[in-house]
């Protein structure tokens, strides 16, 4: 296999984060008045996206240390911490839009039954535990619990997010999922906890595709059944759908059911409305009971068996959050500092970006030197395994983009000077102050 020189990975990475751009940004949110321009903000941001992807804890005294080894400089631990402030935090935010607005959506493109949808999102969100410290800022689900919840509509053609929010982990799922024209003729995948009539409403309107579980307490009305079953088969039609579920003995269950809902406030009014969707159960031998569904995709498209292998591919998204806090150790946030908390789950994220931006590169590269048609170049490459691989060799990558961008790594010997120099020479060390009071109680 030919394989193209390492200045490719440089190259991709600086595209994709382009310097002009961080330094404008960094300007834009204030971020380069900080400390009289001893960080460069270019350079703070590849140790910050780089330096995220190393193995064990994410600290900031390592993020310095990462700065220093590759930029050089000699900035003090209480000036570096500083700089994790909301500027920071508005500056990741605009850098990480940005990118995510700019991604090829090509690079693992939807196949078999996902090729008829523009695009395939998967609604979630995962809780990140945090010091008890933080529970002002962040409660959690009890008194003695602080914690943040991440939520994402990931796309599964990139496998990113194409929309997060952070909040605290007692903000409810259904209040993070927007709808609009982005769903235009993509399919929506999600769980129990954004079930909301109302968002399948809005998802249907703008011409959108929804899939999720029925919930338990959920009781749509049977308008008609979508299956004939031969001979003296149980009549459903005007049954609510959990009340049937006792008697019947068939393999799959799918009908048009009717649902009942309030519209969002207008004018100050809250109108009800009707609309009709469509439930699917499947079987489940191993549980003995129905799984049950509700989508709005079409029976004559979609045979019930089929729903059920489509809302399979949400466990994408818990794959997505896996990879961040076994690779990436999100869950792992050593700091009772608000701005410090939402900053690293905003580095996390762009981190993401950047492994996934480089294994992009790699496939086109399998592209370029795969002449086995039946083999998937994204498919040689798991991104799991592809952001482990990344890791491992984040300090390389990192030196190659600071020399990319005219920075000069510094020199070991200047690299443990400043190291482990002491900051605080003029203090009396404990020993020293021992010592001396000591021979001075002796004197007297």
């Amino acid at each position: 296999m030919k394989l193209p020189p390492d200045e490719v990975i440089e190259e991709r990475l600086v595209n994709t984060f382009p310097n002009s751009r961080l330094r404008e940004l960094a300007r834009a949110t204030g971020l380069v008045q900080r400390d009289g321009g001893k960080l460069e903000a270019d350079a703070l941001f590849w140790a910050l996206a780089l330096g995220f992807l190393s193995a064990g804890h994410r600290t900031i005294e390592a993020f310095r240390q990462t700065y220093i080894d590759t930029f050089g400089g000699t900035i003090r631990y209480s000036s570096f911490y500083e700089w994790f402030t909301p500027e920071l935090c508005t500056f990741l935010r605009e850098v990480l839009k940005e990118a995510l607005e700019d991604l090829d959506h090509e690079s693992d493109r939807l196949q078999g039954r996902f090729e008829e949808f523009r695009e395939v999102f998967i609604v979630d969100m995962t809780v990140i535990t945090l010091f008890q410290e933080l529970f002002d800022e962040f409660p959690g689900f009890g008194d003695d619990h602080a914690g943040a919840k991440l939520h994402v509509v990931e796309s599964t053609s990139t496998g990113l997010p194409t929309e997060f929010s952070i909040t605290d982990a007692r903000t409810h799922e259904s209040t993070q999922l927007s709808t609009g024209p982005w769903l235009e003729n993509a399919l929506l995948l999600y769980d129990q906890a954004y079930f909301e009539y109302r968002t399948m409403d809005l998802i249907d309107t703008n011409g959108g595709w929804f899939l999720t579980r029925l919930k338990p307490n959920a009781q749509p009305k049977i308008v008609d059944e979508l299956r004939e079953w031969r001979g003296n088969a149980i009549s459903l039609e005007g049954e609510k759908v959990q009340d049937i579920l006792d008697d019947l003995h068939r393999d799959v269950i799918d009908a048009k059911s009717e649902v009942e809902f309030k519209r969002r406030v207008y004018n100050g009014t809250r109108s009800r409305a009707v609309e009709t969707f469509r439930v699917v159960g499947v079987w489940n031998e191993d549980q003995q009971q129905y799984h049950l569904y509700i989508t709005n995709l079409p029976a004559d498209d979609y045979a019930a068996s089929d729903i059920a292998k489509l809302y399979q591919a949400r466990w994408e998204v818990e794959l997505l959050f896996r990879e961040l806090k076994t690779t990436y150790a999100l869950d792992k946030m050593d700091t009772t500092k608000p701005e410090v908390v939402e900053a690293l789950i905003l580095i996390s994220l762009i981190s993401l970006i950047v492994s996934r931006t480089l294994r992009e590169l790699f496939i086109e590269i399998l592209e370029d030197n795969c002449s086995d048609d039946d083999i998937e170049p994204s498919s040689l490459l798991p991104r799991e395994r592809w952001a482990k691989a990344v890791s491992r060799r984040n300090d390389r990558i990192l030196r190659r983009v600071a020399r990319r961008l005219g920075y000069e790594t510094p020199s070991l010997v200047k690299s443990l000077m400043n190291d482990g120099l002491n900051p605080n020479a003029h203090r009396t060390l404990l020993l020293e102050e021992v010592q001396y009071n000591s021979f001075d109680a002796k004197l007297a």
